[in-house]
């Protein structure tokens, strides 16, 4: 760990440097590798493949890995294994840690029962598990199979903090309650939760040093201690601790006792390790709504999972989670942290019970544990993983929505088993085949019932059964003996795992036909309409493939995990034609441009002019030159098929779609997500949200749903909601920089995908510094609107800003020109599905319509008035000359003379302006809460305020206009408005 550090060009460089250490370890002192060669030929051999990998990153990363290689060579030791000092297991005795792993493991991992069998983890622990990770595998008993199964959440227990060196730290003086920190982690390692006041004193009580009765005595003041506290709380909003309160709050109750009051600034000690945030919308929001309804948040870190991929830190727009360097004491900070939220209740129900519900708030379904922890920490992914991120979100998604299912079917069950009771007790001697069908329904609605209330394992039925295809996913899933799931979950071949879940799905229907037939018979029984002569042919005859919807959200969900190489590529035909089924088969794919599990290699879902393996960047090639295939479009095109493209970075967008997928039982769903992968990208491990962002805003991997349930048409079913500025090409974007006098300016341009290929080291190639001399320079976006023959002896460029912030101009490639311009024709395309040309000439025409209706009225009151001038003018001829009428001419002015002056009718009313108003914007303390969860309304900008640069929230220009008003939008405001940190949106 110290040769890394101290020679990797750059600290982010040196915790992927530790492997290559190794290298050199192995390379030197292993003589299956060495063969016998010298430390000298090892070294030139090794830089040679170096400098093939690493040569075009400069000769600094070549120079710092084949120092840290050298280094590695020259401190391995060999030793004597049969020395004595490693001979005595116990001669080396170190002091076991107080807390360890196994904390961790007990509050994410799912308790199994030792009738599991071969999945029963104690057992898998001692035979496997504790032997591989001990290194003394290869003298454990053979256990049959085991390296075919692991049991459920074993990942639990792998530490992943062992590589940390840097580790965020929360400030509840900052925080806003977001939870972005807890939506963007990959490795459970972030969870948060809300604390009602009198669990955390009961809770900090129950761990004093204290004799029982003082206990006792301390918990009788529980009640007005909580009281005050919510007191305090609604008089101030000072930045005040929750354990300076507590104390502060103690010291005014009227107790005589000195013992007590010292035992009071005792709680404030043991509470001052669990620092807990008053927010907005967990604390101020409820009080007002209901008093005594508040709760206190905490963004909790795990020592165990957390790999210091800061993520977090990146996310939090208030501060509130901020990086330090883990030396001991932090270390026992965090873990004194965590441990107390071990001896903590789960978030209360009323904090995220509705997080499922169409007008709920999806992320708050990560407060329950439950769902966050459906899937462990402990995974083998890299650091920041894009991928682990989003299945993280769809497992925990689909298990808030099963396990209210769950309880929803066990309620359901008990019912009808106690009315069949009671119907059978009133049957008449004389029907005995009616009592005993009933008889037989009621023992198998009783073997159900035992199953879903825990069954031999304890846990009841799994609420999903996921099949992985070979990849990334399927490694990092299962990296013996660690698996991250708590569902079954099974990995085949890279290219079949659509198939495989037909196959499950088919296995698991035809297990719950028996269950099946006997609530329908329930059913008719109690309604007294079970006729033989009908009923008994169709319950014998049905199929899976005539379970109602209600009947089919019985199953669980059935998910493929892959990744585009196993679903664009190599799978591609095993997946279309499932979704030309019925089978209501959930299908997530992890979007990374690449086959990240083998090299980087390049896939159909790669963007044009990207370097990777096969499609390099050299003196003959400039990279991928073929468009990238759209996997959800093509999906879109099979009839009835769900499909959302989309990513974790929008979570709103991302939860909402997830729960409509994973809803949707009337046929296959899909779920493409952008994930970016680090390593093949080229990008830090902090951004993964960043650049799902970008990309999206770019146009380079716009979101859109396409849902078959909603509306009648094509139009009707395509949404791009989720995206910036949906009826322009290009939305815009901000880039800051010092002029020269070092002050700090804004330039406000269209955001293209070039700007966002900037920023990824797989396109660094094609951008290149303006030449001073460059031939009439013109930005990306208006070179590629100018026809083929005005583009010559000009030079196509964007503006940047570089690493000391000035303003710089790179001149792009003819493969970004292609990149930028096949983003721009998908863009279109969607913006064709999504019917916006048919609102626009629905627009065109209704303005239309209103300006003729205006001549109209126009041309009436001028035949009116005409009319008038006619009977004045016969009357003032017939006074004075008696002329005859028809030698009378009147003008009458031509309509289309006037038609200039009549203004056009507007196609939107002016209402949508007070639905929703934002009241002294620099007052924005970028809680995310409005443009998080109302997307289509609220946007993140840029603006300078008393100097400093700082990300606020505002209106989108145009936004209320164009919104269709409803009772659920209303809904979403209103508690965007009471949630808002700095009380500016009404």
């Amino acid at each position: 760990m110290r040769s890394p550090k101290r020679n990797a060009p750059t600290p982010e460089l040196a915790t992927r440097m530790m492997g290559i250490a190794f290298i050199g370890a192995v390379a030197g002192h292993v003589e299956q590798v060495a063969h016998g060669a010298s430390e000298q030929a090892i070294l030139e051999k090794i830089k040679k493949q170096i400098t093939k990998k690493f040569g075009s990153k400069g000769e600094a990363v070549v120079a710092g890995n084949m120092q840290v290689i050298q280094e590695g060579i020259e401190s391995t030791q060999r030793v004597d294994y049969n020395d004595p000092a490693f001979a005595d297991p116990f001669s080396n005795e170190t002091k076991i840690p107080v807390r360890n792993v196994s904390l961790s493991a007990s509050v994410s991992q799912t308790e199994c029962a030792s009738s599991c069998g071969l999945f029963d983890r104690e057992y898998f622990n001692d035979i496997v598990a504790t032997p591989f990770k001990n290194g003394t595998i290869s003298e454990a008993p053979v256990l049959p199979g085991s390296g075919l199964f692991m049991p459920p959440g074993s990942a639990g227990a792998k530490d992943k903090g062992l590589f940390r060196r840097t580790v965020p730290v929360f400030d509840p003086n900052k925080c806003t309650g977001c939870m972005e920190c807890a939506l963007v982690c990959p490795d459970a390692a972030i969870p948060n939760s809300v604390h009602d006041i009198h669990e955390l004193l009961s809770t900090g009580i129950a761990q004093l040093d204290i004799t029982e009765a003082q206990r006792s005595t301390l918990r009788e003041q529980i009640i007005p201690l909580t009281e005050g506290i919510r007191a305090s709380y609604r008089q101030t909003r000072d930045d005040l601790a929750f354990h300076e309160l507590v104390a502060a709050v103690g010291s005014k109750l009227s107790v005589r006792q000195a013992t007590l009051s010292a035992n009071f600034s005792k709680l404030a000690e043991v509470l001052s390790k669990y620092p807990v945030a008053r927010t907005r919308p967990f604390f101020d929001a409820m009080e007002k709504s209901t008093p005594g309804t508040g709760g206190l948040f905490i963004a909790n870190v795990d020592p165990w999972k957390c790999t210091g991929c800061l993520e977090c830190v990146q996310v939090c727009g208030h501060g509130a989670l901020k990086p330090q360097e883990q030396e001991p004491a932090l270390l026992e900070t965090l873990q004194n942290s965590f441990e107390f939220m071990s001896k903590m209740p789960n978030t209360p129900a009323r904090f995220f019970e509705d997080a499922t519900n169409a007008d709920g708030d999806p992320k708050r379904l990560l407060l329950d544990r439950n769902n966050y922890y459906s899937t462990t920490g402990g995974h083998g992914g890299c650091r920041g993983c894009g991928e682990v991120t989003a299945i993280r979100q769809v497992m925990a998604a689909n298990h808030a929505i099963t396990d209210k299912r769950k309880h929803a079917h066990l309620a359901e069950l008990e019912d009808l088993i106690l009315a069949l009771e009671t119907k059978k007790a009133s049957l008449s001697a004389d029907e005995t085949a009616r009592s005993n069908r009933i008889t037989d329904t009621i023992k198998t609605l009783e073997k159900r019932l035992y199953l879903y209330e825990g069954g031999p394992t304890g846990n009841g039925p799994a609420g999903a059964i996921i099949a992985n295809s070979t990849g990334c996913s399927s490694v990092y899933a299962s990296t013996f003996p660690f698996n991250a799931y708590k569902d079954p979950w099974v990995n085949s071949l890279f290219q079949d795992a659509q198939p495989l879940a037909k196959g499950i799905f088919e296995g698991i229907a035809a297990q719950a036909l028996t269950d099946i037939r006997a609530l329908r018979t329930a059913k008719l029984e109690l309604a007294d309409a079970y006729l033989p002569q009908k009923h008994d042919a169709e319950m014998r005859l049905l199929s899976s493939g005539q379970f109602t919807k209600e009947e089919l959200t019985l199953l669980p969900n059935i998910i493929t995990i892959g990744g585009d190489g196993a679903t664009y590529d190599i799978g591609f035909g095993a997946l279309s034609r499932i979704l030309a089924t019925n089978t209501p088969i959930k299908v997530v794919v992890l979007n990374t441009g690449a086959y990240s599990n083998t090299g980087g290699q390049a896939s159909t879902s790669s963007f044009t002019g990207q370097d990777s393996d096969l499609s390099r960047i050299g003196k003959a090639h400039s990279g991928k030159f073929e468009a990238r295939k759209e996997l959800g479009l093509i999906a879109s095109f099979h009839s009835n098929v769900f499909v959302c493209s989309t990513t974790t970075a929008l979570h709103g967008h991302f939860l909402k779609n997830a729960l409509a997928c994973l809803t949707d039982m009337e046929s296959p769903a899909v779920l493409d997500i952008y994930t970016p992968c680090q390593g093949e990208n080229g990008v830090a491990d902090n951004v993964s949200a960043k650049q799902g962002r970008m990309a999206v805003e770019s146009r380079m991997n716009p979101v859109f749903v396409h849902d078959p349930r909603r509306g009648e048409n094509l139009h009707d079913w395509f949404s791009l909601e989720g995206n910036p500025d949906p009826t322009q090409t290009w939305t815009t974007t901000t880039i800051e920089y010092r002029d020269d006098d070092n002050k700090l300016q804004f330039m406000k341009m269209p955001l293209t995908p070039a700007h966002f290929a900037l920023t990824e080291i797989r396109f660094r190639k094609q951008f290149h510094p303006l030449a001073d001399d460059a031939t009439d320079p013109v930005q990306i976006h208006e070179f590629i609107d100018l026809p083929e023959s005005e583009r010559a002896g000009k030079t196509p460029f964007i503006y940047a800003a570089d690493s000391h912030q000035k303003l710089i101009r790179l001149n792009v490639s003819p493969a970004i020109i292609a990149l930028v311009e096949e983003r721009r024709k998908n863009w279109h395309l969607l913006q064709y599905l999504d019917g916006q040309h048919v609102s626009k000439m629905s627009a065109e025409y209704k303005a239309g319509i209103a300006a003729l209706q205006a001549q109209v009225q126009q041309s009436l009151k001028q035949h009116e008035d005409s009319l008038d001038s006619i009977a004045r003018a016969m009357v003032e001829l017939a006074a004075s000359s008696k002329a005859p009428l028809d030698s009378l001419s009147i003008p009458i002015r031509n309509i289309s003379d006037t038609a200039a002056s009549i203004p056009a009718a507007t196609s939107h009313s002016t209402s949508g302006a007070a639905l929703v108003t934002i009241e002294d914007q620099t007052r924005c303390t970028n809680c995310k809460t409005c443009y998080q969860d109302i997307p289509e309304i609220f946007e993140k900008v840029q603006m300078l305020i008393n100097g400093e640069s700082r990300e606020v929230a505002q209106i989108i220009p145009g936004a209320l206009e164009r919104i269709a008003v409803t009772p659920e939008l209303k809904a979403r405001i209103k508690r965007v408005s009471a949630n808002c940190d700095a009380e500016i949106i009404k």
